[in-house]
């Protein structure tokens, strides 16, 4: 395990390539929740002074997360609180940023 200083946000970079399905006009794909967590971090930039952000591929195995997590956990996106605790949802993720950190909250 890691030690942390803060918390650690993982999200994938995008636009990327699926190996095992090609996007349908050649531009790459973006992943649905990770864009939402992009579009929240947008909003409120001041949570990239309260988290480590760190945007990685696409690929498997996704060895930043795995130091952090173990193989078997490599879901993006994915918010590490510490040693014992994460969180995967999206929707939770920006609202335990918002009341953690100030903010704009998703809406209910």
């Amino acid at each position: 395990m890691i030690p942390m200083d803060k918390p650690v946000l993982f999200i994938l970079k995008m636009p990327f390539e699926d190996l095992k399905i090609p996007s349908p006009n050649n531009n790459g794909w973006f992943c649905t929740h990770c864009a939402m967590i992009e579009g929240a971090l947008a909003i409120n930039p001041h949570w990239g002074n309260q988290v480590e952000i760190k945007r990685i591929s696409h690929a498997k195995p996704r060895k930043e997360i795995i130091q952090y997590l173990g193989k078997e956990n490599q879901w993006l996106p994915v918010l590490i609180l510490n040693e014992r605790e994460s969180i995967t949802d999206p929707i939770e993720i920006t609202a335990y940023l918002a009341k953690n950190f100030g903010g704009a909250s998703p809406h209910p």
